[in-house]
């Protein structure tokens, strides 16, 4: 209760502001509302281009850097392969198969050959780190120097090698790891490995390992331009790029990833800020790559927009308050000059008149006012001599109902001289219309039974085969229980001289009537089988008579239907009137639908022409 008391106090205080006042505070509210909303459109519009946009791109980056790995992947097991063409280097792996704890170096004869096999594969390659093919005894063939690797490792236990074993011949990428044959510990690769097997034998010689820099990926990632953290993992999520000391994702999260969908685009939290990750895994080596951009540089243009829309907004609403200053104040002065008048002519003075020198809006109400006087005194005597014409109209209705009565007994003479002289067809031709004239020009009813409309329909009919002989045929099927239905007078015959005239029964013709009951509505059908009407003409009646435009058409009246149509559903309603139909060759109908209604009931004419 205490609010709605509120609620009217301000809305008084509002209306009883002065106008200027008003004034002001509608610009003020026009422009920060419209600036609002075109703002917020413009700033959610262009926040989504941008995301999706970014998504788009980082979607392809990843796909690209993948891409790009998976080549190169593919060259490297390709690589490993190698040693299988290879008779000598297959015989030299078979004299290393016994394991030995004695510190024992392959010979310079096995040394140089294979360093120069080893060698021949490396060639121009820079971002391999080595390539180590090693014997089942834990002797090593490197095409690195012995400052470099062990030429011999008595650890063959350790993960790299099991999961190389278990692979059993197929390749394997092995994830950032630190080889225990490097004489630096802190060496650490990625690595594309094979089991070497005897090609006759299939027996397990060895192990080809070709060890990869990450400088192979940083190449790779540095060409793509990104602004992003881009991790690089194997299908084991194991790091392959970065090393692990600079990773920024925890590995907690990274036990979710096998329920991340590949092209995935999502928003995560890392550390309390918020992140758009990319995400991607490769088919063919079960690479994953994972791009992480932070929102905030995302969306630093979008915040920019935003401060902008603030700004422009504020200065919206200060430019509102002085436009409303300044052009209040000669716009309420015209107000004020033009409001004294009115209260003068109140009082009863006619002759008051303003003057008011702008071409605006007041102005044009200014020189409103002053015809609106001038037109009173005109206005007083138009009513005086309208109500002479009225007088001088009823006089000439008057004399226009004799008229019919004279053309009734002048036909009623020729009717009996017809008889008279034996023309019982001319008699019969009179007659009918006789009953057409009576019908068509009685005033007396506008609701009219069904009966009686055919009653005419047949006398017209009757007239026109008279002119036309057999070639028109005519025939009913009326429910009789409806013969007493109520309908505005002249709907059918319209669609029956529609039908004579468009039909084209030279060749004979047939024109039936249908009256049947459907539910609580009255269904009149009007068919003919002449020479019909095309799809297209068809189509552009239909349009005439739902937009109820008076447009004759070249088959088929189009202004009787549509005054019909629209007679039919000012009367009684707009789910009634008519519907066509017909085709070329087929004939035309038309359907006419509307309420049952009998004598004693309500039934009220509205003023409908045609």
């Amino acid at each position: 209760m205490n609010m709605r008391k509120i609620n009217k106090a301000i809305k008084n205080y509002l209306f009883s502001l002065p106008y200027r006042v008003k004034l002001i505070l509608v610009f003020s509210l026009l422009i920060l509302l419209t600036a609002s909303i075109l703002g917020s459109i413009t700033y959610y519009q262009f926040a989504k281009s941008s995301q999706n946009k970014t998504e788009e791109y980082q979607i392809q980056l990843a796909n690209q850097i993948n891409q790009h790995l998976n080549r190169y992947l593919k060259e490297m097991q390709i690589i490993s392969l190698s040693p299988f063409y290879d008779q000598e280097v297959l015989d030299i792996l078979k004299s290393h198969q016994t394991p030995s704890d004695r510190t024992s170096f392959p010979p310079a004869a096995e040394r140089v050959p294979m360093w120069r096999y080893i060698s021949s594969l490396i060639h121009m390659r820079n971002e391999i780190r080595g390539i180590h093919i090693m014997a089942n005894d834990g002797t090593i063939f490197s095409n690195l120097d012995s400052n470099t690797v062990l030429l011999k490792v008595f650890e063959t236990d350790n993960d790299w090698i099991k999961e190389i074993k278990q692979a059993d011949g197929k390749w394997v990428l092995l994830p950032l790891h630190k080889p225990n044959y490097y004489l630096n510990k802190d060496t650490s690769v990625f690595s594309v490995a094979r089991l070497i097997r005897d090609p006759s034998s299939h027996e397990s010689l060895g192990i080809i390992k070709i060890d990869l820099k990450q400088e192979l990926i940083n190449e790779i990632v540095s060409n793509s331009n990104a602004k992003s953290d881009i991790f690089i993992l194997d299908k084991n999520n194991q790091f392959i790029y970065p090393n692990k000391e600079d990773k920024l994702i925890e590995s907690s999260f990274l036990t979710e990833l096998k329920n991340i969908k590949v092209n995935n685009y999502t928003n995560i939290p890392i550390n309390g800020t918020e992140y758009m990750m990319v995400y991607h895994q490769s088919s063919y080596s079960g690479v994953k790559t994972i791009m992480l951009t932070p929102r905030s540089s995302v969306f630093s243009e979008v915040n920019h927009l935003r401060q902008v829309i603030i700004l422009v907004v504020i200065g919206g609403i200060l430019i509102s308050f002085l436009l409303g200053f300044w052009l209040s104040k000669p716009l309420v002065g015209s107000i004020h000059t033009l409001r004294k008048a009115m209260g003068k002519v109140e009082k009863g003075n006619f002759a008051q008149r303003v003057t008011i020198n702008s071409n605006d809006e007041i102005g044009e109400l200014g020189k409103g006012f002053n015809h609106m006087i001038n037109e009173i005194d005109r206005l007083v005597s138009e009513v005086y001599k309208t109500s002479l014409r009225e007088k001088e109209a009823e006089i000439r209705a008057l004399q226009s109902q004799m008229n019919p009565h004279f053309l009734y007994n002048t036909l009623e003479s020729i009717n009996m001289l017809a008889i008279t002289k034996g023309n019982l067809e001319v008699s019969d031709m009179v007659s009918s219309l006789g009953k057409l004239m009576r019908y068509t020009i009685d005033n007396s009813s506008k609701i009219i039974t069904l009966d009686d409309e055919l009653s005419f329909i047949r006398s017209y009919v009757a007239i026109q085969k008279v002119r036309m002989g057999e070639n028109l045929q005519y025939s009913e099927d009326i429910d009789p229980i409806l013969n007493k239905v109520l309908l505005p007078k002249l709907v059918l015959q319209p669609f029956v001289e529609n039908a004579i005239v468009h039909g084209n029964f030279q060749q004979g013709g047939h024109i039936f009537i249908k009256a049947y009951r459907e539910r609580q509505f009255l269904k009149i059908t009007i068919s003919d089988n002449g020479k019909g009407i095309t799809e297209l003409e068809l189509t552009k009646l239909k349009k005439l008579i739902e937009n109820q435009h008076t447009i004759a058409s070249d088959k088929h009246n189009g202004i009787a239907l549509s005054n019909v149509h629209e007679r039919l559903q000012l009367l009684y309603g707009k789910q009634f009137g008519i519907l066509i139909d017909g085709s070329k060759l087929h004939g035309f109908s038309v359907t006419l639908t509307m309420p049952i209604q009998r004598m004693g009931e309500e039934v009220r004419e509205r003023n409908i022409s045609g």
